[in-house]
C-alpha cells in the first residue's frame, strides 16, 4: 500500500487531479445536491448588498465588510441578477486552493507530503461545500493562502515586491473575514523579533504599509460615516454578547438563555454624542407632492425651540439632521407643516399635539441604566420603582403615580402594564415580595423578579416568559397617554425614526451589545472563561442539534451533521498528531501553527462555529499530511528508494 500511495504522490499530475476533484465536488454541490439548506443566495445579506451595489447604490452597512459584496456585485453588474454566476465563479476560484497549498507546503515538507496535503484538501475541504452558496469562505480562503504563498516566497528570496503583494493581499483578507484583522500585525512583529536585522525591519515596514494600503479605503469610509475609527465592522459587539450568553447550561444555545431578553432597550436613546442626529420620516401617499414639513426641536439644556429644514429628500422619504448633542441630553422634537383646507390654512404636526406631545430621544451612554431624568417616559424603571416602594417602602416621586390616584400602590403596577403592553389586555398584575426580592406575575404566567440588591440596571432583573419579556423593553412618552388622535383624512408623516440609518443604528447597537456583554461577563467571569476555553476546541468540530435556535434544521440534517462531526473530529485529531510531529522535528512548518492558533485565541469568546476555522483548514491539512506520511512512512529512505528505482525502470 505504501508503495502504491507513494507512486500516486510522486506523479506531477496528482495536484492537478486534486483541483479537478475540488471542481467536480463544487459543481455537484452547486447544481445537483448540496449538504446545506441555504440555496445559492446563502444565509447572509450579501445577495441583496451585491444587487444594490450593482444598481449603483452605496454600500449600505457597517455590519459586514465590503469584500464579498463587491465580489458579487461585479457579476450582477456584468450579467444581471443571475445568482448562479458568482457561485459558479467561486467554485472555479476554489479549485486553485490545492495548487496554492502545494506551493506553500512544498518548500517546508517536501514534494510528496505537499502533494498529499493538496490531495486531502481537494477531497475533504469544507470550502467545497460553502462554495456552492453565497458565502465569503471559499474566496477568502484562496485569497488568504495566496497571500501566504507570495509572502513566503518574498521572505525566502528577500524580494520586496513579493512582500508588498503579500501584504496587500493580507490586508484584503479581513474585508472577507473581519476576525483576520490582527494576523498581519502578528506576522510583522514576529518577523522582526525573529530576524532582528535592518533587512527584517525594512521588509516588515513594507509589508505593514501594504496591509495598511488595503485597509485604508474601508477605514476612511467608516470614519466619514460614523466619526469612529473602525478597521473591521460593527458586528463584533453582538457576536461578543452572544458569546457571553452561551455559558453554563446554555453552552450550546444562546437563545435558551433568559438573559437574551435584554436585546431591546427599554428607552429611546442613542449613544452617539459625536455625530448629528439623523431623523427620517416618510410622507403618506395622500400628502401633497410639494409638502416638506419642518422639524422643530429643543433640549433640556436649551429650551429655546429651533426650526430646521429637511437636509435630503428621496421620494416620500425625508431626512433631517439635528446638530450633535453632548452625553446626558434629552432631545424633544416634532414635525410641522401648513396645509390648505376649505376653511383656510391648517397646521398639521407629527406626532399629534406637536410641542405638547413631542418625540423624545435621550443622548446617553449609560446603556443599561435609567436615562429618563425628567420622567418623560413610562417604562420598566417606573415599574421597578413602584414595586420597590410597595415591597420595601422605598421613596418614589409623583411620576410613579401612573393612575393619578394620589398615591403609589399596586394599582399603579396594573396601570403601567396596561399602558406598556396594551395588546395583552393586562388588568391585573399579581405581586408578591419578601426580604430578598419582589415578583410580578402576568396573565400568561410570565414573571419579573426584582432583587432587593439592585445596581439600578435593567439587566439586574430576572425575567421569564413572553409578556414579562415584552414589558421590560417597552416605553411610552407620558404626553402620548393623553394626546389627541391623528387629525384629518391624510396625516402628515409616518415611520418617524431617530438615528435609524445604518451608519448610526449599527454603531450604536455595537456599543449597546458591548455593554450587555461586559455586564454578563462581570456576573460570572469564571463561567465565561470556561465557555471560551470550550469553544477554542469546539471551533474545529461540527456539531448539530435538534434545537432550531442553535442549529439550522433541514431535510437530512441529522445525517449531514453526524457526518460532519465524524469528519471534523477525525481530521482535528490527526492534525494535532501532525503538529506534534512537526514540533518534535523542529520543522519550519511549525510557523504555520501561528495562524491556526490565532483563530481560536481571538474569537473563542464570541459566538462561533466550525465555519470560522475554514480559512485555516488548508494549513491544518498540511499537518494532517505530515501525520499520515509519518504513519505510512512515505518520507522514509525505503519509500524514497522505491520511488527512485521506479523512475530508473
Amino acid at each position: 500500500m505504501r508503495s502504491a500511495v507513494a507512486r500516486v504522490l510522486d506523479r506531477r499530475s496528482t495536484v492537478a487531479v486534486a483541483s479537478l476533484i475540488t471542481l467536480g465536488l463544487g459543481l455537484f454541490f452547486t447544481f445537483v445536491w448540496a449538504p446545506h439548506p441555504w440555496g445559492w443566495q446563502g444565509i447572509d445579506q450579501y445577495h441583496e448588498l451585491a444587487k444594490a451595489l450593482a444598481r449603483g447604490e452605496p454600500f449600505g452597512t457597517t455590519d459586514v465588510p465590503w469584500g464579498y459584496a463587491y465580489y458579487g456585485a461585479l457579476f450582477y453588474w456584468l450579467v444581471g441578477d443571475r445568482v448562479w454566476v458568482p457561485v459558479l465563479a467561486q467554485v472555479i476560484i476554489n479549485t486553485a486552493a490545492p495548487v496554492l497549498l502545494y506551493r506553500l507546503a512544498q518548500p517546508l515538507v517536501g514534494a510528496r507530503t505537499a502533494t498529499l496535503s493538496a490531495l486531502i484538501l481537494g477531497i475533504f475541504s469544507f470550502n467545497t461545500v460553502y462554495a456552492s452558496t453565497q458565502a465569503s469562505d471559499a474566496v477568502c480562503t484562496v485569497l488568504f493562502v495566496s497571500s501566504l504563498v507570495v509572502l513566503a516566497k518574498g521572505v525566502r528570496e528577500r524580494r520586496m515586491l513579493d512582500i508588498a503583494i503579500g501584504g496587500f493581499l493580507s490586508g484584503l483578507v479581513p474585508q472577507f473575514r473581519p476576525n483576520m484583522i490582527l494576523l498581519p500585525a502578528i506576522f510583522a512583529a514576529g518577523y522582526v523579533l525573529i530576524g532582528r536585522t535592518r533587512g527584517h525591519l525594512a521588509r516588515a515596514v513594507v509589508f505593514t504599509a501594504a496591509v495598511t494600503l488595503a485597509l485604508t479605503p474601508w477605514i476612511v469610509r467608516n470614519y466619514r460615516l460614523t466619526n469612529t475609527f473602525m478597521p473591521t465592522s460593527t458586528h463584533g459587539g453582538i457576536q461578543l454578547w452572544y458569546g457571553t450568553l452561551q455559558v453554563g447550561p446554555y453552552l450550546e444555545s444562546r437563545a435558551q438563555n433568559p438573559r437574551s431578553i435584554f436585546d431591546s432597550s427599554p428607552l429611546p436613546y442613542t449613544s452617539l454624542a459625536e455625530s448629528p442626529i439623523v431623523i427620517r420620516a416618510r410622507k403618506y401617499e395622500c400628502a401633497p407632492a410639494d409638502e416638506v414639513p419642518a422639524l422643530v426641536y429643543w433640549t433640556d439644556r436649551s429650551r429655546q425651540s429651533q426650526r430646521i429644514a429637511a437636509s435630503a429628500r428621496d421620494g416620500s422619504l425625508i431626512t433631517y439632521a439635528i446638530p450633535a448633542q453632548s452625553t446626558g441630553t434629552a432631545v424633544y422634537y416634532y414635525l410641522e407643516a401648513g396645509r390648505t383646507a376649505p376653511g383656510g390654512m391648517n397646521t398639521l404636526t407629527t406626532p399629534p399635539g406637536g410641542a405638547a406631545n413631542p418625540f423624545l430621544l435621550l443622548v446617553d451612554d449609560r446603556h443599561l441604566e435609567d436615562m429618563d431624568r425628567h420622567q418623560d417616559l413610562v417604562d420598566i424603571f417606573d415599574v421597578i420603582r413602584i414595586a420597590r416602594h410597595i415591597a420595601w417602602q422605598e421613596p418614589v416621586g409623583a411620576g410613579e403615580d401612573i393612575d393619578r390616584s394620589g398615591g403609589v400602590d399596586a394599582a399603579d403596577l396594573n396601570a403601567a402594564a396596561a399602558r406598556l403592553i396594551p395588546e395583552a389586555g393586562v388588568t391585573q398584575v399579581d405581586f408578591a415580595s419578601d426580604a430578598a426580592a419582589a415578583t410580578l406575575r402576568l396573565a400568561d404566567g410570565s414573571r419579573i423578579t426584582i432583587p432587593r440588591q439592585w445596581r439600578r440596571r435593567q439587566t439586574d432583573l430576572d425575567v421569564a416568559g413572553n409578556l414579562a419579556g415584552a414589558l421590560v423593553s417597552r416605553w411610552r412618552t407620558r404626553t402620548s397617554l393623553t394626546a389627541p388622535p391623528l387629525a384629518g383624512p391624510c396625516p402628515l408623516l409616518e415611520e418617524v425614526g431617530a438615528n435609524t440609518v445604518f451608519y448610526r443604528a449599527e454603531l450604536h447597537l455595537m456599543r449597546r451589545y458591548m455593554a450587555l456583554a461586559m455586564d454578563n461577563i462581570g456576573r460570572d467571569p469564571l463561567a465565561f472563561v470556561a465557555a471560551s476555553a470550550y469553544r477554542m476546541v469546539r471551533l474545529f468540530i461540527i456539531r448539530g442539534s435538534d434545537d432550531r435556535h442553535a442549529t439550522q434544521q433541514f431535510s437530512g440534517a441529522r445525517l449531514a451533521y453526524a457526518a460532519g462531526t465524524v469528519l471534523s473530529a477525525t481530521y482535528f485529531l490527526v492534525f494535532v498528531a501532525g503538529a506534534v510531529i512537526a514540533l518534535r522535528r523542529r520543522s519550519a512548518l511549525a510557523f504555520l501553527l501561528v495562524p491556526i492558533v490565532y483563530v481560536p485565541l481571538t474569537i473563542c469568546f464570541v459566538l462561533t462555529n466550525m465555519r470560522y476555522t475554514i480559512t485555516m483548514q488548508p494549513l491544518m491539512f498540511v499537518f494532517v499530511a505530515v501525520a499520515l506520511s509519518a504513519a505510512l512512512r512515505l518520507d522514509s529512505p525505503e519509500a524514497s528508494n522505491d520511488a527512485a528505482s521506479r523512475r530508473e525502470r
